[in-house]
């Protein structure tokens, strides 16, 4: 008969050293809001260094919460979804670009 294994319960004194390992610097993980330069790090690693500014005063402006008030929670993830919209619509540009190029020939 194999007994469960138990859960390792941390004490306060081990919770203490491990925050202070933590860097002090906002934005690298999940915090939110995040500082400006770490979203401009973020974005020129996703090859779209000029989208950082517009998504960090859209958000700003929205006080890091959604149309509904809910605050974000994780800004990594708002940053993905606007990436994602910002290539669709380029794409979208594009074909409407080729699409009056070839109508506009006849």
């Amino acid at each position: 008969m194999q007994l469960k294994r138990k859960a390792k319960r941390f004490t306060e004194k081990i919770r203490a050293q491990a925050a202070k390992l933590l860097p002090t610097t906002k934005g690298f993980g999940y915090e939110m809001p995040p500082e400006i330069k770490v979203v401009e790090i973020y974005f020129d690693q996703k090859g779209h260094p000029a989208q950082a500014n517009a998504f960090y005063k859209y958000f700003q402006n929205a006080n890091w919460c959604s149309a509904r008030g809910t605050p974000y929670r994780n800004w990594k993830l708002l940053a993905s979804d606007w990436l994602f919209n910002y290539q669709q619509e380029l794409k979208l540009e594009k074909r409407l670009r080729t699409n009056t190029m070839f109508y506009s020939g006849f």
